[in-house]
């Protein structure tokens, strides 16, 4: 069972998803961009060098590539939970990118293997903003308030479009409710994925 957690930055995703380290031992946790060796390299080119979209698309179709093949691939067998995804891949880069030629490549690129529910982490503008004051900002948290909650947007809309199963989730909720939900809905799905196999 392979899950993705989706939100933009300062949604909450890694405090959620450092909680469930504790709650499953057993699982394999992995992010976007940068668990592989070469995606440390990746990521770190991405966030702090200058590029061009186009250049930044690659870098990142490279990295879920390698993390796919590596790592992904080898252990559907288990309870797989990701920081990001192909969702989110194709929400920042739909900004610049059509829609269908973006699908196309991370098909590729993965093999067609995309996740099979994701939680997704809304946050509103106003929490947005507060968040975004107390942290330095990277190359993409550059682009600006408004830019990421078109973002947000896009990672709903992409999960629509794939027809993938997702959990919205309101990232203002308190820590421990947001943890409860998301505990949930992952015994829910991965009892579903047991009774069909």
């Amino acid at each position: 069972m392979y899950i993705a957690f989706e939100g933009i930055d300062t949604s909450g995703k890694t405090t959620q998803i450092e909680l469930l380290k504790k709650e499953y031992e057993n699982a394999l946790f992995v992010k976007e961009p940068g668990f592989t060796k070469l995606g440390e390299k990746l990521r770190k080119i991405i966030f702090e060098d200058e590029i061009s979209k186009k250049s930044e698309l690659f870098l990142f179709l490279a990295d879920r590539a390698e993390l796919v093949e590596k790592i992904i691939k080898p252990n559907l067998n288990k309870l797989i939970i990701s920081d990001r995804s192909v969702i989110s891949g194709i929400a920042y880069a739909m900004e610049f990118f059509d829609f269908d030629m973006l699908v196309n490549l991370n098909r590729f690129a993965t093999d067609s293997i995309f996740p099979h529910f994701v939680i997704i982490l809304k946050i509103d503008k106003e929490t947005l903003k507060q968040r975004l004051s107390q942290k330095e900002h990277d190359n993409i948290e550059k682009r600006g308030i408004e830019y990421l909650l078109n973002i947000q947007n896009n990672i709903i809309m992409v999960c629509n479009r794939l027809e993938i199963p997702y959990l919205l989730i309101n990232a203002d909720s308190s820590i421990e409710e947001i943890n409860f939900r998301i505990k949930k809905a992952i015994e829910i799905r991965t009892q579903k994925s047991k009774d069909t196999n």
